[in-house]
């Protein structure tokens, strides 16, 4: 049995109604990965780019492209939102250590 001819296996998701905009947003998504690499020390650049790739995936989404072609905003996305994890903790351990040395 092959992995598309099981009946509890919904692929409706993955396969684009307008495939014409697919390459667009997964250009969009590559762009986002790139970007977020330069700016990984810009908190407030990442913050603006992460807002915009969630607006990107969501046309994209209701546009009906595809979960492949999203793919690649879905990484942008989840690259951000870890760069600005790591830049909250560094601002925290700064924080915390700057309080221990006043004690």
């Amino acid at each position: 049995m092959r992995y598309r001819d099981a009946a509890h296996v919904e692929m409706g998701s993955f396969y684009a109604r307008e495939p014409q905009f697919g390459k667009m947003y997964r250009i969009i998504g590559y762009l986002g990965v790139v970007i977020a690499g330069f700016y990984a020390h810009d908190p407030e650049v990442l913050g603006k780019l992460f807002l915009a790739l969630v607006v990107a995936w969501l046309m994209a989404w209701f546009r009906i492209v595809g979960a492949l072609w999203r793919s690649s905003i879905v990484a942008a996305c989840v690259l951000c939102a870890f760069l600005l994890t790591v830049a909250k903790f560094q601002a925290l351990a700064a924080h915390l250590q700057a309080s221990g040395a006043a004690s």
